[in-house]
């Protein structure tokens, strides 16, 4: 008889705390999205940086091709432009300060100068979906929400794909991709900042094909520039071409909307 008012007991705890874990799925997707440090809509107009990067580094992390210049082309012609990259929230624009005639007129055609301007622009490109909390759905969007073994599974359809969000007990993003597929994903990794979380990490599969091996793994460190958190340091690793880029934003100022 014990025993069967013990398993009684249980069984009513059992259904009584399932029905406490039951989520609002609009208002988890609004406190969601609240946590997450998003600085175009406060005031940020734009900010706008110096660009340094160390070819001589680069070329030991790289297979070097040849086509960039060699090494006196590259210390002579390439190293001493000032490039810098403005950053609103539709784009990153990346400048070498210079015509685009001038820039073609570099040894092989700038190649190197446009190789690092891709760099830079394809890493904060990819950031600002993150800075315009453009990660996550937008509010109002049908959502289902439930409890996960790692915090919580977030699922919604996207025109007739099915999407699986997977995120942490404190509501960071992890992962994202289209439901029961192991190569259409994406990872992420994020950080509390001052104003919410902050893009660490974001690995995303080449062409759609998310394998190790075929992977970009974008990852970022943070300044503090008029009070708003934008990328310092930033690191691209290619793996399918053993490539990897680092530079650092310096000298950087912010417009701000009056």
């Amino acid at each position: 008889m014990r025993f069967l008012y013990s398993t009684l007991v249980f069984s009513l705890c059992a259904s009584f705390c399932h029905a406490q874990t039951v989520i609002d799925d609009a208002k988890f997707l609004k406190q969601a999205r609240a946590k997450y440090d998003a600085p175009f809509d406060r005031n940020l107009q734009s900010f706008d940086c110096a660009v340094e990067f160390n070819w001589k580094q680069h070329f030991t992390e790289v297979v070097r091709l040849g086509d960039e210049g060699t090494d006196e082309e590259i210390a002579k012609f390439i190293q001493p432009i000032h490039t810098r990259v403005t950053v609103t929230r539709q784009n990153a624009a990346v400048s070498a300060g210079m015509t685009e005639g001038d820039v073609d007129k570099l040894p092989h055609g700038g190649m190197a100068e446009h190789l690092l301007e891709h760099a830079v622009q394809y890493s904060l490109n990819n950031w600002l979906a993150a800075s315009n909390n453009a990660m996550l759905p937008p509010e109002g969007t049908p959502v289902h929400v439930e409890p996960s073994t790692s915090g919580y599974k977030l699922e919604l359809k996207i025109q007739t794909f099915d999407v699986e969000m997977l995120l942490t007990r404190d509501m960071g993003l992890q992962s994202e991709g289209a439901k029961g597929s192991a190569s259409d994903r994406r990872e992420t990794d994020f950080r509390m900042g001052p104003q919410g979380f902050l893009l660490t990490s974001f690995r995303l599969g080449e062409d759609g094909d998310f394998r190790p091996g075929n992977r970009v793994i974008l990852t970022y460190t943070y300044q503090s520039v008029g009070g708003f958190q934008v990328p310092e340091q930033v690191a691209i690793n290619r793996e399918s071409h053993h490539e990897v880029w680092h530079y650092k934003l310096t000298d950087c100022n912010v417009q701000v909307v009056k």
